[in-house]
């Protein structure tokens, strides 16, 4: 399988790194293709989705170095499937990751459909805390027509046993994709 894992945390090594870290460590193992891309770690080299002032819907051109554009995307449309990655950012995705997701728009046709998804969470609260982020991705996927294939739920991830818990759950989920 082609996989594309995206990662929003600026944070090394954080808790939704670690979920991400061992989801890859399976996959890879089992033979797929893994490209990652670390968002949160490297904000500098994209640009945010920016649209004409005089002309309502229509895109200003990026920077031609642009590493979404030019490796992110492609890798992406082409991905069996697509990993999430966020830690819990006031009950929604953090910033990096939703700059990368809201790069999709110039590509939803390409995007739609075909694909997989997998979506590994991170956060402090309890698991009502994550509500309105599972209800996002939900929406998302099913806007992509992406098929869900499982996700972590780290809820807890301050306490190390409970985040370490939710770690080997991440690699388990990785085994079903060969």
């Amino acid at each position: 399988m082609k996989i594309v894992i995206l990662t929003g945390s600026p944070h090394h090594p954080g808790t939704s790194e670690q979920l991400a870290d061992a989801f890859e460590e399976t996959v890879v193992q089992n033979g797929n293709e893994v490209y990652r891309f670390d968002a949160g770690r490297r904000v500098n080299e994209f640009s945010l989705l920016q649209l004409e002032d005089d002309h309502a819907g229509m895109e200003v051109a990026l920077h031609p170095d642009d590493v979404v554009e030019n490796e992110v995307l492609p890798k992406l449309i082409d991905a069996d499937l697509v990993v999430l990655v966020t830690s819990l950012y006031y009950y929604g995705v953090n910033a990096a990751l939703k700059a990368i997701i809201d790069r999709f728009y110039a590509y939803n046709h390409e995007l739609h459909g075909g694909k997989q998804a997998v979506t590994l969470v991170s956060g402090y609260g309890d698991d009502d805390a994550f509500a309105s982020l599972n209800l996002y991705f939900q929406q998302l996927l099913d806007y992509m027509r992406w098929q869900p294939a499982g996700s972590v739920l780290a809820s807890g991830a301050w306490n190390d046993e409970k985040l370490q818990q939710h770690v080997k759950e991440a690699s388990i989920l990785g085994q079903q994709f060969k």
